[in-house]
């Protein structure tokens, strides 16, 4: 076998000379040269190149990505956020030749383009009329439009990204989704520091659901404890509470929190927390609050007494408002007004500038006059609610005459057992509105109440049974007449005939119930309003009657401003500023009010490093339409490299020194 590493060495036999000597110096030279050409080519040489070797200064174009978010208004150990970012990219822009182009890309909930290429002083100017905005900025839709300003321009000077931002980790968005070129320079001029102390209202929710109380949620981003952090809630503008909190370093807490009585319409609420953090904006949220109107009950008594307990309507009366007839100021969502079978024709009437009653209660009573008859009827045909009770007052043929037309069902025979002997409620419709605050596990037992007089019914096609006795026989029947809605409850209003007023069932159910009636679909004292994200785009429907309206906006300082819906009844809101906002009508008046507040992710103020963010940042792998000059001697402009150039020459020379060894070889 022949081996070309001693081709070098003179053949000879056994009787070898003392000395040998090389041959081929030529081609140990040239394989020297490639093992030094790839040692050189890996060290990656390059030659700066300057101004005056390139016959002038080098242009350049610089893209600003300005962050505006929330987080910019904090002050840290360097004073504001926003003055020094604003600074910063004074400075930048003031180191720029006049032949030089910038451009400003503003971050906020958009990425807006604030300037096109333009002389640097051009853009400067820009700079004063900034401020930092109300909600969270995406930096990776504030890259995508940098590089496309880029690729827009010349493509031959000097191209680079500047981001100035506070690099905010939970605000800085999603930068590895904006594909940028290789090679294009990307530099971070990061503001504040990496880590600010900061205290922040996260939630404020005034509207109980599923068994969660109205309450507000603090959290503490810094790293020391708050032993008093004072808390205050204010309605309408006036506090209504105050409370001092410990706070642990990094702990979230809940307060529960009250409304007291409030009038019906809408109000204003705010939670503010006072700690004296780097951040003021997060340190309230806000809400609306709007009251409905009471529901208008009529409660026809026919049996009145001295002593109140006594009447057949007082448990109806008690479980509705527990404040009826009393002196202390009512909180209940109806409003009951108590009157004699003789005065309903006229509590039936609307009155001047004022509303009908929506629910009558009829216990059992002996008889009604004509009149009555006639204005129940039409009462319950126009759009009211009728909850009947039986009783031993009734008779069944005086009941059918007096409810006919109106009652679900037809009474027959009474029934009537002891206590020993009592029926209790069987099977009941869960599905129905009526039986919706039993739903859930543990939320009343409604087999427990007792029941020792009824009558046996015959139902009508229309009516439905909604509950059973034990046995089967119908205790609760419902039906439509006309536009309205009517109840038949099988047993007495009272304790007469049962115990069920006794039972803690007996409110909840009775309340639903006369939602029911009036076709209200929730049994709530409040709601609360639309809240809106500051900054951000949003949508009110106003319904099918606001299609193309006028209407006027009004801010929380007062402001006004005109608007219009759209063909849909939509209003378009845009960024607006944290506070509760107001919408009236050309007469003036308030159809909705909505709070507005700041993102709560902007509440954290750690941030990256500048090496975190460049980690972050994704290279565009298309092919490249780079001439022949920078593939072989690379894209940037300010140097030259020569690394492929070695390579390729140590591989001509590999080339080279193949054909030579074959030859050099006897």
């Amino acid at each position: 076998l022949r081996f070309s590493t001693v081709r070098f060495f003179v053949q000879q036999d056994e009787q070898a000379s003392s000395r040998q000597r090389l041959r081929n110096l030529l081609l140990l030279a040239l394989r020297l040269l490639i093992l030094a050409l790839i040692v050189f080519a890996f060290a990656r040489p390059y030659l700066p190149v300057s101004t005056a070797a390139a016959g002038g200064q080098q242009r350049r174009q610089v893209v600003l990505v300005l962050d505006r978010s929330l987080s910019l208004q904090a002050t840290d150990t360097g004073g504001a956020r926003w003055t020094k970012a604003r600074q910063t990219a004074r400075d930048l822009l003031a180191k720029l030749s006049p032949e030089d182009r910038a451009a400003l890309v503003t971050c906020a909930t958009k990425a807006t383009v604030t300037s096109g290429f333009s002389q640097p002083s051009v853009v400067a100017q820009h700079l004063g009329n900034l401020t930092s905005a109300n909600g969270a900025a995406d930096l990776a839709e504030g890259l995508r439009e940098a590089a496309r300003l880029i690729a827009l321009g010349d493509p031959q000077v000097l191209s680079s990204i500047v981001v100035i931002s506070d690099l905010q980790r939970s605000g800085i968005g999603s930068p590895n989704t904006a594909a940028l070129p290789v090679g294009l320079e990307v530099r971070v001029l990061p503001v504040g520091d990496l880590t600010a102390p900061n205290v922040a209202v996260a939630e404020l929710n005034l509207e109980p659901a599923d068994g969660v109380a109205p309450h507000a949620v603090i959290v503490d981003y810094g790293d020391q404890d708050l032993p008093a952090l004072e808390a205050e809630l204010l309605v309408d503008g006036k506090p209504v509470l105050t409370r001092m909190l410990a706070l642990k370093a990094g702990a979230t807490t809940n307060l529960d929190l009250s409304l007291p009585r409030l009038k019906p319409g809408w109000h204003s609420a705010e939670f503010r927390i006072r700690p004296g953090d780097s951040l003021a904006a997060d340190d309230a949220r806000f809400q609306t609050v709007f009251v409905p109107e009471p529901i208008r009950v009529l409660l026809v008594e026919g049996r009145p007494r001295t002593r109140s307990f006594e009447e057949q309507t007082f448990f109806v009366a008690a479980a509705l408002d527990p404040a009826f007839g009393t002196t202390n100021a009512s909180v209940s969502p109806f409003s009951l007004q108590k009157i004699g079978p003789d005065t309903l024709v006229n509590g039936l009437a609307a009155k001047p500038g004022g509303t009908r009653p929506a629910v009558v209660v009829l216990p059992a009573l002996k008889s009604l006059s004509s009149e009555a008859k006639r204005a129940l009827t039409e009462f319950v045909q126009s759009g009211g609610g009728l909850l009947l009770f039986v009783g031993d007052a009734h008779s069944a043929n005086g009941f059918n005459s007096d409810f006919s037309g109106l009652t679900p069902a037809s009474l027959k025979t009474i029934e009537t057992v002891d206590a020993e002997s009592a029926w209790h409620i069987g099977d009941h419709d869960s599905a129905s509105p009526l039986f919706a605050p039993f739903r859930q596990a543990n939320s009343g037992n409604l087999s427990l109440p007792q029941f020792t007089g009824r009558f046996t019914v015959g139902t009508s096609e229309k009516g439905a049974v909604s509950a059973r006795f034990e046995d089967g026989v119908p205790l609760i029947i419902g039906g439509g007449i006309g536009q309205g809605r009517v109840l038949l409850v099988n047993t007495s209003a009272d304790t007469t005939w049962n115990d069920w007023p006794k039972h803690k069932t007996f409110v909840p159910w009775l309340q639903q119930a006369v939602q029911f009636l009036t076709g209200q679909s929730a049994a709530t004292q409040s709601r609360a309003g639309e809240n809106v994200e500051a900054g951000s785009e949003a949508q009110l429907e106003l319904g099918a009657g606001a299609k193309n309206a006028a209407f006027r906006l009004v801010a929380p300082g007062g402001q006004n401003s005109a608007v219009t819906a759209d063909a849909q009844g939509r209003l378009d809101l845009k960024a607006m500023g944290p506070g509760v906002w107001s919408l009236r009508d050309s007469t003036d008046r308030e159809l909705r009010r909505f709070s507005v507040n700041v993102p709560a992710s902007e509440a954290d103020l750690a941030a990256l490093r500048p090496g975190e963010f460049q980690q972050q940042l994704v290279r565009d792998v298309a092919p490249s339409s780079a001439g022949l000059t920078e593939n072989l001697f690379g894209p940037t402009h300010n140097q030259r490299e020569f690394w492929r150039i070695l390579l390729l020459s140590a591989l001509a020379l590999l080339f080279i020194e193949t054909l030579f060894s074959n030859r050099s070889f006897a």
